[in-house]
């Protein structure tokens, strides 16, 4: 008998929720067969099975949060017995402790943690097929030290496979080590201790599981035993202002998860201690519109994508963030980093909030390749079929209202970005142009940038570089 658990799909990935299964109990599986539908904390993905089988129980439901790790379902034979519990609960949970024990960074675990991390950096450029992906995700496996044997040097199931026999052996020593001080506790009793508010790494809670691993009955017994002991007394305050309303009715309650909670965690914390400065200019977009209405036809036509005015700012602020990369940087554990890569990410609102896929290399690509690509990424955004090297790596990020009629909003940096861009809608206004008054198309748009590593005087120099290559925009089509 099988378990399929829940894949570990990135480097802060703590749960998932399940989307949709694609087969139902009594269903044959092929192994590489598209199994279920998962939603991360960033993105929808699909899941393949790594054994052949009969689907003979589903644990887990659409619609919930589940642990990495926790075994979500069975795949046997017919005939064969069905477990009552999972088998196999002491490996997994050693597989989460993988991802429980790492390092902690500050700030949400979704932010500098999921995009720059070093070892998803490494990997993202790996030639690797998903359902090996899936299997090392799952064994807590660092792809980087796999040597791919299939086509092109890419890492196969069997390469998976045949590395963790290979250190199997070295496992139990190295493990000692590596757990030594550390707290053990099963991936169910963890998510039963959020449940409860209990910091199991405060509380005195002694593990009755193998090798004093904290498991599901001593949460319980500990929260048990909060229940009896006598409250302490409660601090005087002031007593509550009765103010005569009428209860509001509830439409609706959602739970905070996904992709909604990680926005809400992620701009929080640049809230909170990002000082942001945001100068804004004024930009005159005649000769944009002009040479836009000029080629658009033309570029539908040869290239297959519309042109937009994000592609023609997107190229834009790309030759300005080669030119001036102090501005395409970041503030990563007190070191101020400079990037030379132009990755510039684009806010996609979708139904389930806001996705900021990126377009990589952005400074080296022609204006009709960013449409193109931009297109590309929104239809994957809106399908939620983006990969998750799609929406990472990103050092820059524009944020585009125009189309909603907003010609100037403040906008939150998306760490661990230094800075992001803001456009607004264009309008007609009246300018004084040889000392005449002529009706001209402009533009507002608005820089925020890290105060901390980035000074005003760089976010104007910007803003005016960019704001001469927008004014003259036919520069972008070379």
């Amino acid at each position: 008998m099988y378990e399929v658990i829940m894949p570990k799909l990135g480097l802060t990935m703590e749960t998932g929720v399940i989307e949709k299964w694609l087969k139902k109990e009594g269903d044959k599986v092929e192994s590489g067969e598209v199994l279920f539908e998962v939603m991360t904390d960033k993105v929808s993905l699909e899941v393949e099975a790594y054994n052949s089988g009969i689907l003979r129980k589903i644990l887990r439901n659409e619609g919930e949060e589940v642990p990495v790790t926790e075994v979500i379902a069975f795949i046997g034979e017919a005939d064969e017995q069905i477990p009552s519990a999972p088998a196999s609960a002491q490996k997994t949970a050693e597989a989460a402790q993988v991802a429980e024990e790492a390092p902690i960074v500050s700030g949400p675990a979704a932010s500098v943690a999921d995009i720059q991390a070093s070892q998803e950096a490494d990997s993202s450029s790996i030639k690797i097929s998903p359902l090996a992906r899936n299997i090392a995700a799952s064994k807590g496996i660092d792809i980087t030290k796999i040597k791919g044997t299939g086509p092109g040097g890419r890492i196969v199931k069997e390469d998976v496979e045949n590395y963790t026999e290979s250190i199997s052996s070295e496992a139990p020593a190295s493990q000692d080590v590596q757990q030594a001080g550390r707290i053990k506790i099963s991936p169910l009793a963890r998510s039963l201790a959020k449940e409860h508010g209990i910091d199991y790494t405060k509380e005195p809670i002694k593990g009755t599981g193998p090798d004093g691993r904290i498991v599901k009955e001593d949460i319980v017994a500990y929260a048990e035993s909060m229940k009896s002991s006598p409250a302490a007394p409660k601090a005087a305050s002031m007593p509550p202002v009765s103010i005569p309303m009428q209860a509001a009715k509830v439409k609706s309650t959602v739970p905070l998860k996904g992709i909604r909670k990680v926005i809400a965690e992620r701009l929080t914390y640049a809230k909170q201690t990002i000082p942001h400065i945001i100068p804004t200019a004024v930009m005159d977009v005649s000769a944009l519109v002009a040479l836009r209405d000029k080629i658009k036809d033309r570029v539908k036509a040869v290239y297959g994508a519309s042109i937009t005015y994000t592609d023609f700012i997107t190229k834009a602020c790309a030759i300005v963030l080669a030119e001036q990369p102090v501005i395409n940087a970041s503030l990563q554990d007190n070191n101020h980093i400079i990037y030379e890569d132009v990755n510039i990410g684009l806010g996609v609102a979708i139904e389930a909030g806001l996705i900021v896929p990126t377009i990589y290399g952005a400074d080296k690509l022609s204006l009709f390749d960013i449409a193109k690509k931009r297109v590309e990424l929104i239809e994957k955004a809106k399908a939620s079929k983006l990969s998750m090297e799609e929406i990472s790596n990103g050092t820059f990020t524009i944020s585009n209202l125009g189309m909603f009629g907003i010609r100037n909003f403040t906008a939150i940096i998306n760490p661990p970005q230094g800075a992001i861009l803001m456009v607004g809608e264009i309008y007609k206004a009246p300018a004084v142009i040889d000392d005449k008054i002529e009706v001209r198309h402009q533009m507002e748009i608005s820089i925020a940038v890290d105060h901390r590593i980035i000074d005003g005087a760089d976010a104007a120099r910007y803003l005016m570089r960019l704001r001469e290559i927008i004014e003259n925009p036919e520069f972008l089509l070379i």
